[in-house]
């Protein structure tokens, strides 16, 4: 029988979003205040076995770029096995809840598993405050091996995605997969992550920058990378330089910059296209930390069918807009645009 290959297929860390209310005598007993993150190391292991034993405990598939796929899959619809993701876990109880949930959202989990501890992150909510403790434990550590076990769903799928937050562990293996898409003519899409991660990685971003066709980013990323590769300027007169920079294979680099509330921008080296957004009551919104990731799921999820760069922008800014009416990057329980 003929293996299934994706549609859209991703590249980085899967973790584990463990949410619980938690006490003030809890947060206390690990050192953590409210609104603030803290990169667990060994003394803080026990937490998340303490979060599974709290009443209000909930748990869904995390990480920047998994998220992404999860909201793409939701968008595409499509059939069983459209939609993969790549990365490793564990080898223990945390790694077959992360498969089974991920599972849930009927992305298919090519999942390694290591000896290191699944990579999670404790979400503590207090007060309708929050602290973030998060672990990249085994998503650190995929291998090549592993990945070229899996060239062929790469190398036939239409869309690759992966995200700059991955290159801080597996920079040569991100680019390695990279390089493997543009020589088989996939669209590939990188997600600059966050401000501090454009600066951290600015070299290895460089170096994987002329294999991406699509580059998304915030208008603040966008304006610090620019300022980086030593553009100087607005936003406007920035994002142009930035699709300019060397790009390998037909397809000219498009950066898509999204601004919040005002609209998404779409540039090329020639041309800058603003895109209205429309917007959500605010009184309706919940939770922004993965609009970005959910845009960014939404605009693939279009890409993998045509080119309808317009459509894409529309389809990641509802996306978005769907996911911040909820707690975290929870996938809605309606099909896309049956709630208009």
């Amino acid at each position: 029988m003929q293996a299934h290959h994706p549609k859209i297929i991703g590249l980085g860390s899967p973790l584990l979003d463990m949410q619980a209310e938690v006490s003030e005598e809890l947060l206390a007993k690990y050192g953590f205040t409210t609104n603030n993150t803290y990169f667990a190391t060994e003394q803080h292991y026990p937490l998340y076995e303490e979060l599974l034993t709290l009443p209000n405990f909930s748990y869904v598939p995390g990480g920047s770029a998994l998220n992404t796929i999860r909201l793409s899959r939701w968008m595409l619809q499509g059939e069983q096995g459209d939609v993969k993701f790549i990365g490793s876990v564990g080898k223990d109880k945390f790694a077959e809840m992360l498969t089974e949930v991920t599972q849930k959202d009927s992305v298919i989990p090519l999942f390694d598993n290591v000896d290191q501890p699944t990579g999670k992150c404790a979400v503590l909510l207090h007060n309708k405050d929050r602290s973030l403790v998060p672990l990249i434990g085994a998503a650190a550590f995929l291998t090549r091996e592993y990945v070229e076990k899996h060239l062929d769903d790469i190398k036939n799928a239409n869309v690759f995605f992966s995200e700059v937050y991955f290159l801080y562990a597996l920079a040569d293996l991100t680019k390695f997969v990279y390089q493997v898409a543009y020589e088989n003519g996939v669209k590939t899409c990188l997600t600059l992550s966050s401000v501090n991660a454009v600066t951290d990685l600015f070299e290895p971003i460089k170096s994987i920058l002329p294999y991406v066709d699509f580059l998304f980013g915030n208008e603040e990323e966008c304006h610090k990378f620019g300022q980086n590769l030593g553009f100087n300027g607005t936003l406007e007169e920035v994002l142009p330089l930035i699709a300019g920079t060397e790009k390998k294979g037909p397809r000219e680099r498009v950066v898509v910059c999204t601004q919040g509330k005002h609209p998404t921008i779409l540039a090329t080296k020639d041309s800058i296209k603003k895109i209205e957004i429309v917007l959500v009551d605010p009184a309706k919104i919940v939770d922004t930390n993965s609009a970005g990731d959910s845009f960014c799921g939404g605009f693939i999820s279009r890409l993998a069918q045509g080119e309808d760069l317009e459509q894409a922008v529309k389809d990641g800014n509802y996306s978005a807009a769907q996911t911040i009416q909820h707690e975290g990057s929870t996938i809605p329980k309606y099909k896309p645009y049956e709630n208009n």
